[in-house]
């Protein structure tokens, strides 16, 4: 291949958004953009100009035969796509039509490019279709051979859409993968891949002493206030000042197959880290968001996600039962297998769980309520809406599809003419952490292999403030960390404890009292 990517850049004088591609201030981006390893993620605060180096990459690999199939660069909608390649790609084009443009020749779509003797696809990672019920698919993903696939913006694509993406290199004997976004939740996503890596980072040599320091590490012991109340960075080992361009990457951990880059705003020079300092001690900051899109770091509260120790701290003495004699409430997620809850509402707002588990059809369940003497059950009205309608209809107690809806405010609404239950996702899943984080409220069965599948998946989910894309306005909505069947199942059984009576422990065992309680 000829001069590598960099080279290429600077030599060529391209014209980026901000003007001309210069090294000062941008020291960081030179190796990763020389970096030609199969699998890379870059962990970043935002408008670190990644997503232009990374296009730059994939033209000049593009333009030199290094993706004979065709490489491509992945956004999480289509909404994105055409917006990127109307807004940024076309006049990057434009302003650098000698050196990239005239091997760039237009298609009729605004999503595929040719470069040279190949393609550059720009695709939206949503799923929007669905095989038998369960496996979302989208054609445009599964269509398309290529060598080099560019997630960006990682962390809002769909999860499933990784795996099919990935499957479209099976024929490439390049298989590159590169991983970008602002990290959100840890232990997810860009944070969880940047934690397989050797984990990179930006170390500055100290010119006072010759020892080095990362930022992003040391943070917020590496800003120091001056008696003038500025702010500058400074040298963990001797205090003195330090600067961004003084730095180079270094691997925390050598050997692993995925090279991660981590950069922030402490690096950038376009920030001052007075401004950095300054948020960071105000009390009204959103600490979410200045952690994930300053600092490029996986931060969320503690009342925002359950932990596992958060679960398994409310299982009982008793062994998972049997059978019950009732009155008993279930809920039901489905997918490919239909995970089941069933539990008895125990005085005022307390639900004592009896059994949790995975069956694989509808008579499955129909088995299960008769044993358990089930008075009322909720189900996932999606994606099985006819296999869900024909049990309800079925069933001699009360029984109801849950449909999620964002409109659906406050108390959930319960339609008796088609069995269906409309409450707001956001909401339940508020009631059903609480549900488990006030004491004495919830009490599993004793703990096995079952009752700890249940926390892995009840902490499957986190509540994030995120951009409503219709509005423009931010709202929070729980994002899926992996499989959540059991949260979900847990959020259905809280509503369908809301039409049964509670019992109350006696000495002689147990009695039932009024219905009286709303979640």
């Amino acid at each position: 291949m000829s001069a590598d990517p960099w080279a290429w850049c600077y030599y060529s004088r391209l014209r980026l958004a901000g003007g001309q591609y210069q090294v000062s201030g941008h020291e960081y981006q030179v190796e990763p953009m020389r970096c030609d390893d199969r699998v890379q993620v870059f962990k970043k605060a935002t408008q670190m100009g990644f997503t232009e180096l990374l296009i730059i990459r994939a033209l000049h690999a593009l333009k030199h035969g290094r993706y004979p199939q065709g490489a491509m660069y992945l956004f999480p909608t289509s909404d994105e796509v055409s917006l990127f390649s109307k807004s940024r790609f076309k006049p990057f084009l434009s302003a650098n039509r000698g050196a990239i443009g005239k091997y760039v020749r237009e298609t009729d779509s605004v999503d595929i490019k040719r470069v040279g003797d190949s393609f550059l696809y720009f695709r939206g990672a949503r799923l929007s279709q669905t095989i038998e019920g369960t496996q979302k698919t989208s054609s445009k993903l599964k269509s398309t051979p290529v060598d080099a696939v560019f997630f960006d913006e990682f962390d809002e694509m769909d999860p499933e859409s990784e795996d099919l993406v990935i499957a479209r290199m099976e024929h490439s004997t390049v298989k590159e993968r590169t991983y970008l976004a602002n990290p959100t939740v840890p232990d997810f996503g860009i944070d969880k891949l940047w934690q397989q890596s050797d984990q990179r980072v930006w170390m500055i040599e100290c010119d006072h002493c010759g020892r080095e320091t990362c930022l992003e590490l040391e943070f917020p012991n590496c800003l120091k206030r001056q008696r003038d109340g500025s702010v500058i960075r400074v040298c963990k080992s001797c205090g003195g000042e330090i600067y961004p361009k003084d730095g180079f990457w270094v691997p925390q951990y050598s050997g692993k197959d995925i090279t991660g880059w981590w950069i922030s705003h402490l690096n950038s020079t376009y920030k001052e880290p007075k401004e950095l300092l300054d948020a960071y001690e105000n009390p009204d900051t959103d600490l979410v968001r200045f952690h994930n899109l300053n600092l490029g770091m996986a931060y969320i509260k503690a009342e925002d996600r359950l932990t596992v120790n958060d679960v398994l701290l409310t299982c009982g003495p008793d062994k998972m039962a049997m059978s019950s004699d009732g009155p008993c409430c279930m809920g039901v997620d489905v997918g490919g297998k239909l995970h089941v809850v069933i539990g008895q509402k125990i005085g005022d707002k307390g639900i004592k769980i009896l059994k949790m588990v995975r069956v694989s059809t509808f008579e499955d369940v129909w088995d299960l309520a008769q044993k358990y003497r089930v008075q009322s059950a909720v189900f996932d009205l999606k994606p099985e809406i006819h296999k869900v309608r024909e049990f309800c209809a079925t069933a001699q107690y009360s029984c109801f599809g849950c449909d999620y809806s964002e409109e659906q405010k406050g108390v959930a609404a319960w339609n008796e003419s088609n069995n269906v239950v409309t409450v707001n996702r956001t909401e339940i899943c508020d009631a059903s952490h609480k549900l488990v984080t006030t004491p004495g409220r919830l009490e599993l069965p004793r703990k096995d292999a079952e009752v700890e599948e249940f926390a892995r998946e009840a902490v499957a989910t986190a509540k994030v403030l995120e951009e409503d894309k219709k509005t423009g306005s931010m709202v929070y909505r729980y994002r899926k960390l992996g499989a959540d069947h059991y949260r979900h199942a847990l959020n259905y059984l809280l509503l369908a404890s809301v039409r049964i009576q509670a019992v109350a422990r006696t000495g002689k065992g147990v009695v039932s009292e009024p219905i009286r309680w709303v979640y």
